[in-house]
């Protein structure tokens, strides 16, 4: 299954005998059968879609999101995705209880911090200077102790605070690091969400809305709702779950793309053609096996199969393990 995403300005997405097609202007570019579709993305403005196209991806089941990060996207799905009532209701019963929240967002927190961890292993094996090389040994050796203490972190009535208290030493550390020693290109100075103006922080805002997209994709075909998280604050239109589960999957998934791509992030910008670049490398680590539970599984499918264990978790209590990426 593909996940398509248009990020030029200007295209047209209609549907021809069971088929995505995707126009410049009046002349079709590229088709694709809509069977062999998960999810299409649009990040630009100024793309159109026909009712017909909205209609057959409902018919198949591909949902269609508009926007360039999570707390923007629009998802279009059609009525089924909502049929599997019985998960949403273990979710909220379980999200109820404080002490159950805690269990399930160190959880995140735990695997986000570990994943931050292989990620600065992982370079330190490439080509650098030993100056980089010592860097990224000691930032993992403090996410490491991080990780550890999140492990071990006791339940109390204050858990919220100290849990992010250590996601938040561990995310300055890691983003220091990388600023310092040019991990992300020579213009990035640290880390910024919305309204960003280099590159460097486009390029990570631009790969974390496609993988929101396909999170979003994976918790909705679980049956659960993505507005209801453990870890980020439930408010309107912040879909709280979509963002609890990427805390796992962004370093791995999303910064290493970057990382490979530091030497094209100058000027004032992200360039379309550098845009390309980093969707392809990003959904391509998707689409690579990877070992899970004594099998190498395409990782989004390893994705799908976390979030059926969430359901497990809402529904009997069964333990959630992280996934936890190998260098």
């Amino acid at each position: 299954m593909q996940h398509v995403v248009i990020q030029e300005y200007g295209k047209a997405l209609g549907v021809t005998s069971e088929r995505l097609v995707i126009r410049d202007a009046d002349t079709p570019t590229k088709e694709i059968p809509l069977r062999k579709i998960s999810t299409l993305s649009v990040q630009k403005s100024g793309v159109s879609l026909s009712s017909n196209l909205l209609s057959a991806c409902a018919r198949y089941g591909i949902k269609v999101f508009i926007g360039n990060r999570a707390q923007e996207l629009c998802c279009l799905q059609g009525n089924a995705q909502h049929a599997v009532v019985q998960n949403r209701m273990h979710q909220f019963q379980f999200l109820a209880s404080d002490e159950q929240r805690y269990r399930i967002a160190r959880a995140f927190i735990y695997g986000k911090i570990r994943n931050q961890r292989t990620t600065a292993l992982y370079f330190n094996k490439q080509k650098c200077s030993a100056e980089k090389k010592a860097a990224a040994a000691v930032l993992a050796n403090g996410l490491e102790l991080l990780s550890q203490q999140v492990r071990d972190l006791p339940y109390t009535d204050n858990w919220n605070a100290t849990l992010m208290g250590l996601e938040g030493k561990a995310a300055a550390s890691y983003w220091q690091v990388l600023a310092e020693h040019e991990w992300l290109g020579s213009e990035f100075k640290g880390r910024t969400g919305r309204g960003a103006q280099d590159p460097a922080n486009q390029a990570l805002n631009y790969g974390y809305g496609i993988l929101s997209s396909v999170i979003w994709n994976s918790l909705t075909n679980a049956g659960l709702e993505v507005y209801l998280g453990a870890l980020h604050a439930v408010r309107p239109g912040k879909p709280a779950l979509v963002l609890d589960v990427m805390e796992e999957y962004r370093a791995w998934v999303v910064d290493r793309a970057v990382i490979k791509l530091r030497s094209h992030l100058s000027g004032p910008s992200l360039k379309p053609k550098i845009r390309k670049k980093l969707t392809g490398e990003i959904l391509t680590t998707l689409a690579k096996p990877i070992h899970y539970r004594g099998r190498k599984i395409r990782l989004e499918s390893v994705i799908q199969r976390q979030c059926y264990r969430l359901c497990g978790l809402f529904a009997d209590e069964q333990k959630y393990r992280p996934l936890l990426f190998r260098w």
